[in-house]
């Protein structure tokens, strides 16, 4: 097949799909249906195999990195897939120890990238005479402290801000980044590759990598005042998020000049209540609305907040961290956005997910209607009395029942997005799929022949096993 097929990749996704047509779908696969077939589990050595003829070169490495393919059948002459192998435990060492002494850097870096959990390769790499490769090993997130230590004594810009973005680097080494950038001064940054000689001006890529550092979480706040007054404003920022500034440092940067980084000051919940409610009154509405995504919120200022921003499509902090009493407090509320934020909380006690569903207010009833907890007969409920509106947020609710499912795709009314979540939903019947099936988009063509319930009937049609030997039954051995 030369053309892309949204059911063949569907299916290449359903778990459900038995081996005798998975067997059949890898025959028709061209390089983009490989893709979606090597991330299947439990694939055998002889699919994997007849997978890695057909695949392009880098589904290949995927399917190699993924342990699919056995090694045996790994062709180590090609150091790229060698190179997906790295990670894997049934590798021999000496692929790996090959693979770090190879010509070109570029595999050298994606040998890191690869297995550079292993302390064995870090160390292999930690002296490459490729600054590429030794910024990669600076990098890894299992770079031990050891091997960052002896990497932050090298005069090199590029390696030193790899250390000050790894959470993995020891907190002395990013705290002596973040004020200085480190010791010995450095002597070579990232332009001074590209020239015969050291430029001998690093100032600038000094200071962004000990900003680097300043946003590491793993960097010590002791001696983070210096950076008050930075005259970048994303610096000041990164600091007004940290969460263990002096009460002191949170009062400057909460009335910084820079909307940006009140911006950051108003989300934070270290920051305190007064700071909070100074910033809820902020000028600027982005860093009124910041307020909002701050789990720190007062409740009181919830309330008189709610009415006047966008409320979004997602779950406030403060919301998702209000107790029972107070879910009940606010679901109680005579303000309709108070009570659409509280809907929307995905373990609400199924009595109050109840008393939401009747409410009024369309707004409630749509943020609410996904909730697991609504019986069917409720959410049937919800579809008579607000129609259309509610089909995308029913069609997410897990219990939304087969009938119901039907009901809205058959109306027509149903745009991509709720068409979407009714070829994904489990409960979805063989006709319901059918009507998926039929439907102009492409990925909810997909998600229907990706879902576990489609009949293995509708697989072997969509196989054109009227032209082949494939047995119409299911797992089980049940005719369709």
């Amino acid at each position: 097949m030369s053309e892309y097929s949204p059911e063949l990749s569907g299916l290449a996704e359903n778990p459900n799909l038995p081996q005798r047509l998975l067997d059949h779908l890898i025959t028709l696969a061209d390089e983009d249906l490989c893709q979606a077939l090597v991330r299947r589990d439990a694939l055998t050595a002889r699919q994997a195999r007849e997978l890695a003829r057909r695949s392009d070169p880098w589904t290949l490495r995927e399917l190699i990195a993924r342990g699919a393919l056995p090694v045996q059948d790994i062709p180590s002459h090609d150091p790229w897939s060698a190179v997906a192998a790295a990670g894997r435990a049934d590798v021999p060492a000496g692929w790996i120890h090959d693979l770090a002494r190879h010509d070109d850097p570029s595999v050298r870096v994606a040998l890191v990238e690869y297995g550079g959990r292993s302390e064995y390769l870090l160390d292999l790499l930690a002296d490459d005479p490729h600054l590429a490769v030794v910024c990669a090993v600076a990098d890894s997130a299992a770079l031990p402290d050891r091997l960052a230590r002896r990497l932050a004594a090298r005069p090199d810009v590029p390696v030193r801000d790899a250390l000050a973005r790894n959470t993995a680097t020891p907190p002395d080494i990013l705290a002596a980044l973040s004020a200085d950038g480190g010791s010995p001064p450095v002597e070579r940054c990232g332009r001074c590759l590209d020239l015969p000689r050291a430029c001998g001006d690093h100032e600038a890529d000094v200071r962004a990598l000990r900003s680097a550092a300043l946003q590491n979480p793993a960097t010590p706040a002791t001696g983070l005042e210096r950076f008050h007054d930075s005259p970048d404003s994303w610096v000041r920022a990164a600091l007004a998020a940290r969460p263990d500034l002096s009460d002191a440092l949170y009062r400057r940067l909460a009335a910084d000049p820079e909307s940006p980084v009140r911006r950051s000051a108003a989300a934070n919940p270290a920051v305190g209540e007064p700071l909070i409610r100074a910033l809820a009154a902020d000028p600027d509405r982005s860093v009124r609305a910041a307020v909002t995504a701050n789990p720190a919120l007062p409740m009181s200022l919830l309330v008189r907040l709610a009415p006047t921003v966008r409320l979004g499509t997602g779950l406030w902090p403060r919301v998702a961290a209000a107790s029972p009493e107070e879910l009940r407090d606010l679901a109680r509320s005579t303000t309709a956005q108070v009570r659409a934020l509280v809907a929307a909380r995905p373990d609400l006690p199924a009595d109050l997910a109840a008393v939401l569903a009747r409410d009024a207010d369309p707004s409630v009833a749509k943020r609410v209607a996904a909730h697991p907890a609504l019986a069917p007969d409720l959410l049937h409920e919800l579809a008579e009395r607000h129609g259309p509106s509610l089909y995308p947020s029913l069609a997410r609710n897990p219990r939304c029942p087969p009938g119901l499912l039907h009901a809205m795709a058959v109306t027509g009314a149903l745009g991509h997005a709720a068409l979407l979540a009714v070829a994904q939903h489990p409960s979805a019947s063989p006709a319901t799929l059918r009507l998926c099936l039929a439907s102009p988009y492409d990925r909810v063509r997909a998600s229907a022949a990706a879902n576990p319930a489609l009949p293995v009937a509708a697989m072997v049609r969509m196989l054109g096993a009227a032209r082949t030997p494939v047995a119409e039954q299911d797992p089980g051995g049940r005719a369709p």
